[in-house]
């Protein structure tokens, strides 16, 4: 299967979720097919932030779309609630923006292993400074979210917080497929120990493991390049009119 076969996997289970979680919220088995989703994405993110021709663009599409996305939520809280809070949902930041920043992690740790190949050591400490830093910076987000949340009942959250920043990382620590699976495989456990805790469904995240075992490599067709960033959208904001006439 390539690129797109799988992507097209992911929709359809991000869909089944969300179906699970608008509109059909007794039927478990939707919200267990959906635990595909993030971790295919995840990887593609992995995978889009190695190979892409201009990371410029990559990045500023990933956050166009969380931005306008996260304002569609704050616009339908304002209109049925009245306003925003520290309580909103609207202060629960999407997962395009965590993949976002995933996107930045990757490509700085991709000029360090560029830069330490090449023989640059200034250039790559630069680089590991710069990097260690944004990841510090990021934690420290996540870190007084959580405090918040925990405390107060605040909604901030960078959503799947550092696993969902650190799970494409792991995509680029290296070339060869075996090890790049391996060290997706492990950060995807990881992944699955962290938030077993708050729900025992996502162990069935796991189920992406054959799935990417079948991936080939290639890209497919690029004329679905956008249909992809543009479902995410879709698909909630057609849901929710669902869910208001149901």
């Amino acid at each position: 299967m390539n690129r797109n076969h799988l992507k097209i996997i992911a929709c359809a289970s991000m869909l089944c979720d969300h179906i699970g979680y608008l509109l059909l919220p007794d039927v478990a088995v939707l919200r267990y097919v959906g635990r595909i989703a993030f971790p295919l994405f995840a990887f593609f993110i992995g995978e889009g932030s190695r190979y892409t021709h201009n990371r410029k663009k990559y990045f500023l599409s990933l956050l166009i779309l969380a931005s306008v996305c996260q304002l569609a939520y704050g616009a339908e809280e304002i209109i049925s609630d009245g306003g925003l809070t520290v309580y909103s949902q609207f202060w629960f930041f999407n997962v395009i923006f965590t993949f976002a920043l995933a996107s930045l992690t990757c490509f700085l740790f991709l000029d360090i292993k560029k830069a330490l190949r090449a023989r640059e050591f200034h250039a790559g400490a630069k680089k590991a400074g710069l990097f260690l830093l944004f990841l510090a910076a990021i934690s420290l987000f996540v870190f007084f979210a959580w405090q918040k949340r925990t405390r107060d009942g605040w909604t901030l959250c960078l959503d799947y917080g550092l696993c969902g920043l650190l799970m494409p990382l792991s995509v680029v620590c290296f070339d060869d497929k075996k090890k790049k699976r391996f060290c997706f495989f492990l950060s995807l456990t990881v992944y699955c120990f962290v938030f077993a805790g708050s729900s025992l469904n996502v162990w069935f995240s796991l189920l992406c493991i054959p799935l990417l075992f079948c991936y080939n490599g290639k890209g497919g067709s690029r004329r679905l390049k956008y249909f992809f960033y543009v479902f995410y959208p879709a698909h909630l904001g057609i849901l929710y009119l669902l869910s208001l006439l149901f």
